[in-house]
């Protein structure tokens, strides 16, 4: 799907305030977005294989780090449908690029591509927020 940085950074400033790494945000967005494969720690995550997780976690990654991500996945992404076991996982990844931005903008994660066109035309900055 083609978004614009506005959508982007809407859901990077979504993922900001639950203080989630840069790290870790922009698997999120290219699984969220792109449906590409978010690699093996990723999707233990996306599974809820705490073990898993765990397992193949990168040595620099803290438990807060893995607290911060966990609770915006909870909190904002649809459960059942975007994470939850390695078949949902995998079907996301199969989802059309309509499919997924269907269901990111009914989350309010994404603008629609009517409100990306008006915040263009208006002059709206896209401002990539800071992430820890």
């Amino acid at each position: 799907m083609n978004l614009t940085n506005l959508s982007k950074y809407k859901m990077y400033n979504n993922m900001k305030t639950y203080k989630v790494d840069k790290e870790y945000a922009d698997p999120m967005y290219n699984y969220l977005v792109h449906g590409f494969s978010p690699g093996s720690f990723f999707r233990s995550v996306l599974a809820n294989q705490f073990m898993d997780a765990v397992a193949r976690s990168h040595p620099a990654n803290t438990i807060p780090a893995l607290k911060n991500l966990v609770c915006w996945i909870v909190n904002e992404l649809p459960e059942g449908v975007a994470y939850g076991s390695y078949d949902v996982v995998d079907a996301w990844t199969r989802m059309s690029k309509e499919e997924r931005r269907d269901i990111l903008e009914q989350r309010r994660l994404i603008y629609t591509e009517q409100d990306e066109i008006v915040r263009i035309l208006k002059g709206e900055e896209a401002v990539e927020p800071f992430l820890w």
